[in-house]
């Protein structure tokens, strides 16, 4: 019989890189190549995973032996005792049109933002809203004084996924009600209609009639890990991926499975160095160390760190990243163009990287930087690029799933973070030939980046030097393939799937034996 792996993020998908590629990376690796049984699991409430599924299975990056286990999905599925009843049907295509029988229609916005409003008598009674693909997403009902009162929210197969009701004067949720298929509440969530905070949570077993009370979403859960858990024939190794869901894996039964955590990021707080305060989402996790079957890091350096501040209990592990190599891509390198692959987010340093080419652009005037991700950070940015006239060198280009032919295009990536885990984008880089230049930052870069043979290391916020980096490898296009090649080279040695999946399964094989 094949283990059983579950992998924890809060949630997944698609236009997600960063930890969200290293788990669909990981469980396909060992569930094709290594047998286990392996399913994600997300905490998050959203309406679309199976379209999600279907997308991240259709981009190669989600495995098809590979489920994606949802705790609301989960209640949903075990509450449904069918299929949707004939009412339920006829409903939904009486209500999904935009004319309805009864009431006088404002329909001027339908065509380009697809909503109306209905009116009966001249009482607003009601507000759809449609897809751009022309399905119902949802109905909001008013009182006679215009107060909304609640929202009927629908699945694209044409039944009512959630109900929320309103606070009348503040107009903020109060109640969840989550619907199964036929039609059956299993989920009730009261909220504080002021801050939004949840205040119980009832979830309703329809075979048992059974109801259970939660006073948080943790509360919940936890219980749900548990349950899903014990159902298992065999104790199952459970990976917590997502530091903000650790306290409740800590919280778990330790008996119903393997607790691994894992931290994929530096763990210290600005300015990111040892002796720097520790992160908020990382303080429950670090400070539990000596309860913990297993902490996982990605660099020997960071495994110090946190061993010379928390203690030694020996259940601290270096399993790096593997790299994934990609198939689609062929080198065409385009003359001076440089890439970053990244979140538009401050700590990503991407502004620096903006202001350092402006320094390139006096030495190389027509070397292009194109800047691939999306954020908080989008608009600071083309301030920036307006600010310093660089609007015919600098791009921001958006999310893109296309990373082959992306690299394929440029002579080297750039990265500018302000602190890291293990920058997989860098190993992509470095993967299909591509030098990389980067802050030397903790962690991990100086383990990616030899120097001087596969890329540059420069110090953090030294915007001269990695502008003179830049600029020395775009003048020098044998630079870019000598390096490159050993770039190449040197990381599908040390950060091969083989490799790294080995060290998992001997992390697995010492947690069985210990027990």
């Amino acid at each position: 019989m094949s283990k059983r792996v579950f992998m924890l993020l809060y949630d997944i998908d698609v236009n997600k890189g960063g930890i969200t590629s290293v788990i669909l990376s990981r469980s396909a690796e060992l569930s094709n190549r290594y047998g286990y049984d392996v399913d994600l699991v997300s905490l998050d409430y959203k309406s679309n995973y199976d379209e999600i599924r279907a997308k991240l299975t259709k981009d190669g990056r989600l495995s098809p032996k590979v489920d994606i286990l949802n705790v609301h999905n989960y209640y949903r599925d075990k509450n449904c005792s069918g299929y949707m009843k004939d009412e339920q049907r006829e409903n939904y295509k009486a209500v999904s049109i935009l004319e309805e029988k009864g009431y006088y229609v404002q329909d001027n916005e339908y065509e380009e933002n697809h909503f109306a409003r209905y009116f009966q008598n001249g009482q607003y009674i009601k507000y759809k809203k449609w897809s751009k693909d022309g399905y119902l997403t949802h109905i909001d009902y008013f009182d006679e004084n215009r107060n909304r009162v609640s929202r009927e929210e629908f699945h694209k197969g044409g039944y009512i996924y959630r109900k929320i009701y309103f606070d009348l004067i503040s107009n903020k949720p109060k109640e969840e009600q989550h619907f199964t298929k036929d039609g059956f509440c299993f989920l009730s969530k009261w909220l504080n209609h002021k801050n939004g905070k949840i205040q119980k949570i009832f979830l309703f077993n329809r075979i048992t009639k059974q109801v259970n009370e939660f006073k948080n979403n943790k509360e919940f859960h936890v219980h749900w890990l548990n349950e899903l858990c014990r159902e298992q024939t065999e104790k199952p190794f459970l990976i917590c991926d997502g530091v903000g869901s650790a306290s409740k894996v800590l919280s778990m039964d330790p008996k119903v499975a393997y607790r691994i955590y894992t931290v994929h990021t530096n763990h210290f707080d600005a300015p990111h160095e040892f002796g720097s305060p520790i992160k908020k989402d990382h303080v429950t996790l670090l400070k539990n160390l000596k309860n913990e079957e297993a902490l996982v890091v990605l660099t020997e350096s960071q495994k110090k760190d946190i061993v010379k501040q928390f203690g030694d209990y020996k259940n601290v592990y270096v399993i790096p990243n593997f790299i994934t190599p990609i198939t689609n891509y062929k080198l065409n390198r385009i003359p001076h163009l440089v890439t970053m692959i990244a979140r538009y987010h401050p700590e990503k340093g991407i502004d620096e990287a903006i202001m350092a080419f402006e320094k390139v652009v006096k030495e190389v005037p027509d070397a292009i930087f194109e800047i691939y991700g999306h954020g908080e950070d989008e608009d600071r940015l083309r301030r920036i690029i307006s600010e310093l006239h660089l609007e015919k060198n600098v791009f921001l280009k958006g999310y893109t799933t296309r990373i082959g032919e992306v690299l394929g295009r440029t002579n080297v990536t750039i990265l500018t973070s302000q602190f890291e885990g293990f920058n997989v984008v860098s190993l992509e880089s470095m993967a299909c030939n591509i030098p990389v230049i980067s802050y030397d930052v903790k962690y991990g870069m100086s383990d990616i980046i030899k120097d001087g043979e596969t890329g540059y290391l420069v110090s953090k916020g030294d915007q001269s030097a990695l502008a003179s980096r830049i600029i020395e490898i775009l003048k020098n296009p044998k630079k870019v393939k000598t390096m490159g090649k050993a770039a190449h080279d040197y990381v599908l040695s040390k950060f091969s799937k083989e490799a790294v999946c080995q060290q998992w399964i001997t992390l697995f094989d010492q947690l069985e034996n210990n027990n």
